[in-house]
């Protein structure tokens, strides 16, 4: 009998697919364009207000992610979302609509998109059932 020890690594990275900050002044809306074509294929998103001064800062924002024909995922104010994509190497748009405060009625927002890693553990769970095939084929 053989038995073989893996040994896994018990973390995982990201990959930061898009990345962009932009002005909102006055009511402004925005689109920006990007491609999910990196694996695996679900993302988180990451809206944050980076005005960072009492003269700037938003009364309201509003993000949504969508590809050419559904809304996959959206957020009222600051804050972070995951969602999955169904067509690798789709392009998809992160639309944003706000309202700048503050003494200015401006704003600094980032939106920061990458993916989400396989946890090590579905990994290892993975690797047990082509394990168990492998010996049940062997019998």
């Amino acid at each position: 009998m053989m038995v073989v020890f893996l040994i896994i690594p018990s973390y995982s990275f990201a990959t930061l697919v898009y990345e962009t900050t932009h002005w909102v002044s006055g009511t402004e809306g925005y689109t920006h364009n990007f491609t999910a074509d990196q694996e695996p294929y679900t993302y988180q998103v990451t809206f944050a207000d980076l005005s960072e001064s009492p003269f700037f800062g938003f009364d309201f924002a509003y993000l949504s992610i969508t590809s050419a024909t559904d809304t996959l995922g959206s957020i009222s104010d600051f804050g972070s979302f995951t969602f999955d994509v169904l067509l690798p190497g789709e392009t998809l748009f992160a639309n944003v609509f706000g309202t700048g405060g503050g003494d200015f009625g401006a704003g600094l927002y980032g939106i920061e998109i990458s993916t989400v890693p396989i946890p090590t553990t579905m990994l290892l769970f993975g690797l047990g059932l082509i394990g168990l095939v492998g010996v049940r084929r062997k019998k």
